[in-house]
C-alpha cells in the first residue's frame, strides 16, 4: 500500500489599506467568520491560515468574535499562522529595509496576539525574485513559503516533479518553497469533494507525498456564487467530510507540517515570475491579446502541462511602464522610504509608508486595482501622512525645497517643488505641464488620476465573448463569470494620445470642437501637448519661487511661467507668438476627487456631468476630506468640464469607473493670455 499523500492546505485572506468598509463587513460576515466556524466544527482538519494587517486590524477594532476564535484554534494547534509582510507589499520592489521591518511588524503582531512565532510567508501574489531569500535573509527570519507550480516549470522541472517542496537559495541564505497546484487552485471549492479526492488519490497513485493548496480565503465565500455555494449549501462541510471520510490515504495538514514529516525534494533555482494570468495581465494590450489566443490554444493539446512552462507572459514589473500612474505611485513610494529613513522618523511615519506600500493599487488584472480611485487615494493618502511628519523635520526651517532629479526614472530630469502645504512637480518636457500636484494638510493626491489605456480585455467589451456555463450548481470561476457590454462601455473606450497632466497648453489654429471635447475629453489635434520645454530662469522668493519656461516649434514661440506659492497657490502665466484672430490657446487640468460631486463653475454647481459655460471660475470641492481646488482667472473664458471615465473589469464583470475631472480653459487669444492661478486649501468637513 502506498504511503498517503498529505494536502498541504493553506488559506491566504487580504482586504487592501483603504477598501470599503462595506467590503470589510461583508468579508467578515459571508466568508472569514463563516469559514472559521466550520472549521472550529472539525478539529481533525488542520491548515495554515494567512490574514494579512489590514484584516487583522479591522477585525481587532469590529469584530473580537473572529480574534477570539482564531486564538482558540490557534492554541488546539488546528490552525498554523503564516507571516508576510504586514500590509502585504510586492517584496521584490520595496527597499530591503522595509521588507525586514515589514516582515518583523507581522511577527511581532502574531506574538503579541496569539502567541506564535510564524515558520512562513505568505509571498505577496506569488511574486518572486531570485533575490528574495538574501533580501529577506531567508532561514534566520522566514523558513518557507509557497509559490505557484509554474514558476517551478519555467525553472525547467517537469510536471510530475512538481510536487512536495524544494530549497532554493542566494549567496547561502536558503528558503524552502512549496510549489502550489494548478489544479487545485481551480478545483477548489468550484468542484464536488470527490472529484479533488480522485485527483489527490491519482496523484498519490504516481509516489506523490505531498501536494500543496494555497489561494484567496475570498474563494470561500467572497467571489461571485461561492457564499451560496461554499457555506449556505454545504461545500465547505462536504469537503471537510469527505476528508475525514479517506485518512487512510489522505491527510491535510499544515504547510510546517509536510515539512517536519518529509525531507525537500532537492535544490531548485525560480526566475522571476508570478501566477500564470498575473504575467498575462501585465502585458500591454496588443502583446496580451497575441499571448492571450497562444493560450487558448495550447490549452486544447495534449501537452498543455509541459507546454505552458514556455509560455510565461511578462513579469508584475511590467505595471511599472503599462501604468504610468503606478511607477508615479511606486517613485513615491521610494522617496517617502528614503526620506523616513534619512530624517530617522519616528514608528507613526513608518507605518504610514508601511500602508502606502500595500500593493493592491498598483496593479490591474481581473480585480479593479489600479481602477480604483479609493485604493490609489489610500496609498498617496499614507505616504502623504509620512511625508508631513518628515516634514517636521526637513522643513524645520525653510518653507520649500526645490529639486532637479530624474523622479519617475524615465531618463528626463523634472523639477519638485515640496512645501509644507503643496507639492508642485512639474515635467520639461512634456508641455513644462505639472504630472504631481499634492496637498499636504488634507494628505490629497490631486494628480491620481488614472489615463484611459487600452486593456487586453476591451476586445471583449466590442465583441463579447460567450463564457462557459456549469450545471449543477456549481458556482462559476471568476475567469468564466459571462461580462455584458453595452453602447455607454463601448462609446467610452477613448484612449488618451498625451499624458493627461495638469497645466497643459494647448495651441489651435482652428477653433476646437467643444462637442468632441465633451465627448471624448481631449484637445485632437493639440499641436503642442507634447512639445518639450527648457527651463530659462529661475527666481527664488521668500514664500516660494518663480519659473520661467520657453519652447519653439517652426515660427511658434511659447513662454510659460509659474509663480509658485508653497502657501498653496500657483499661477501660471504666457507669452506666445504668433497670435491672431485664427488662434485659440486651451489649458487642461485633469485632477482626482474622491468624492464624485460634481465642480461649481463660478460658485454654481453644474446640473450635468459634461457643461461647457462661460465663466472665471471652476472649483472642486472634497467635503468628506475638507479639500477645496479653485482654478480662476480674472477674464471669462470659454469653460469645459468633463468627467475622466475608463471602462474596466472586476469580478462582477465590465464597469465604468470615475478618475475625476478635466477641466479646459479656451479662449480665443487676439492679443494677451490671461493668467490663471489654481489655488488648494482646505475646506470644512461636511
Amino acid at each position: 500500500m502506498s504511503e498517503k499523500i498529505r494536502l498541504a492546505f493553506c488559506v491566504h485572506s487580504h482586504q487592501p489599506v483603504g477598501n470599503y468598509e462595506s467590503v470589510f463587513e461583508r468579508g467578515a460576515r459571508e466568508c472569514y467568520l463563516p469559514f472559521l466556524k466550520i472549521l472550529q466544527e472539525y478539529p481533525e482538519i488542520r491548515v495554515t491560515l494567512h490574514y494579512t494587517g489590514p484584516l487583522l486590524e479591522w477585525f481587532e477594532r469590529h469584530s473580537p468574535e473572529f480574534s477570539e476564535i482564531l486564538a482558540g484554534l490557534v492554541a488546539r494547534s488546528q490552525v498554523e499562522l503564516m507571516g508576510g509582510g504586514f500590509y502585504e507589499p510586492i517584496m521584490p520592489v520595496i527597499p530591503e529595509r522595509d521588507a525586514l521591518e515589514q516582515i518583523g511588524c507581522s511577527r511581532a503582531y502574531l506574538k503579541k496576539r496569539f502567541g506564535v512565532e510564524p515558520r512562513g510567508m505568505w509571498c505577496t501574489e506569488r511574486i518572486w525574485d531570485p533575490s528574495l531569500p538574501k533580501k529577506l535573509r531567508a532561514g534566520d527570519v522566514v523558513e518557507y513559503t509557497l509559490l505557484d507550480d509554474s514558476h517551478f516549470l519555467s525553472a525547467g522541472l517537469c510536471p510530475e516533479d512538481v510536487h512536495g517542496y524544494y530549497v532554493t537559495e542566494r549567496e547561502g541564505y536558503p528558503l524552502k518553497v512549496f510549489p502550489i497546484d494548478m489544479n487545485l487552485r481551480y478545483m477548489i471549492p468550484f468542484k464536488e469533494p470527490e472529484e479533488i479526492i480522485d485527483y489527490l488519490l491519482r496523484l498519490r497513485g504516481r509516489g506523490v507525498k505531498v501536494a500543496t493548496y494555497g489561494d484567496d480565503g475570498e474563494k470561500f465565500g467572497m467571489w461571485p456564487g461561492t457564499y451560496k455555494w461554499v457555506i449556505e449549501q454545504g461545500w465547505l462541510r462536504r469537503f471537510f467530510d469527505a476528508m475525514l471520510a479517506v485518512t487512510d490515504s489522505i491527510e491535510i495538514v499544515p504547510l510546517s507540517d509536510a515539512i517536519d514529516q518529509c525531507p525537500p525534494r532537492g535544490l531548485v533555482y525560480l526566475p522571476t515570475a508570478t501566477y500564470q494570468e498575473m504575467m498575462e495581465w501585465s502585458l500591454l494590450a496588443p502583446q496580451g491579446r497575441y499571448y492571450e489566443e497562444l493560450v487558448k490554444k495550447a490549452r486544447t493539446e495534449h501537452d498543455w502541462d509541459r507546454k505552458r512552462a514556455f509560455l510565461r507572459g511578462g513579469m508584475w514589473d511590467n505595471f511599472l511602464s503599462k501604468y504610468r500612474e503606478s511607477n508615479l505611485m511606486h517613485k513615491k513610494m521610494l522617496k517617502v522610504s528614503s526620506l523616513v529613513q534619512e530624517h530617522g522618523c519616528d514608528a507613526g511615519a513608518q507605518r504610514h509608508l508601511f500602508m502606502g506600500q500595500c500593493n493592491c493599487a498598483y496593479w490591474h488584472g481581473l480585480f479593479g486595482g489600479i481602477y480604483v480611485g479609493a485604493l490609489r487615494h489610500a496609498v498617496y493618502e499614507n505616504l502623504l501622512k509620512a511625508e508631513e511628519i518628515v516634514d517636521r523635520r526637513r522643513l524645520a526651517e525653510r518653507s520649500w525645497v526645490m529639486e532637479q532629479a530624474d523622479y519617475d526614472l524615465d531618463g528626463h530630469e523634472e523639477i519638485l517643488l515640496s512645501g509644507r502645504r503643496i507639492n508642485c512637480f512639474i515635467s520639461p518636457r512634456e508641455n513644462a505641464s505639472v504630472f504631481v500636484l499634492e496637498s499636504k494638510p488634507t494628505h490629497y493626491s490631486l494628480s491620481n488620476i488614472l489615463m484611459r489605456n487600452q486593456e487586453i480585455y476591451h476586445k471583449d467589451v466590442l465583441n463579447p465573448q460567450a463564457r462557459k456555463k456549469k450545471a449543477d450548481g456549481e458556482p462559476l470561476s471568476i475567469h468564466d463569470i459571462p461580462r455584458e457590454s453595452t453602447d455607454e462601455f463601448k462609446e467610452l473606450l477613448v484612449y488618451d494620445t498625451y499624458r493627461k497632466n495638469s497645466f497643459i497648453t494647448h495651441y489651435l489654429e482652428t477653433p476646437a470642437s467643444v462637442e468632441k471635447i465633451l465627448k471624448e475629453n481631449r484637445i485632437d489635434p493639440s499641436l503642442i501637448a507634447r512639445l518639450p520645454f527648457t527651463l530659462v530662469s529661475r527666481t527664488d522668493g521668500e514664500g516660494g519661487v518663480t519659473l520661467s519656461f520657453a519652447a519653439a516649434q517652426g515660427a511658434l514661440q511659447v513662454n510659460k511661467t509659474y509663480v509658485y506659492d508653497a502657501s498653496g497657490s500657483i499661477t501660471v502665466s504666457h507669452a506666445v507668438s504668433p497670435l491672431n484672430d485664427n488662434t485659440w490657446i486651451i489649458l487642461e487640468w485633469n485632477l482626482f476627487t474622491l468624492s464624485g460631486d460634481r465642480p461649481l463653475v463660478d460658485g454654481q454647481a453644474m446640473e450635468v456631468d459634461r457643461g461647457v459655460y462661460r465663466a472665471r471660475a471652476v472649483s472642486i470641492v472634497d467635503a468628506v476630506k475638507g479639500l477645496e481646488v479653485v482654478i480662476e482667472s480674472p477674464s471669462h473664458w470659454v469653460v469645459c468640464v468633463v468627467p475622466i471615465e475608463c471602462v474596466s473589469q472586476s469580478e462582477q464583470g465590465f464597469e465604468k469607473t470615475f478618475q475625476g475631472w478635466s477641466i479646459y480653459f479656451m479662449l480665443q487669444c487676439r492679443q494677451d493670455v490671461p493668467d490663471v492661478a489654481l489655488t488648494v486649501r482646505e475646506a470644512c468637513p461636511g
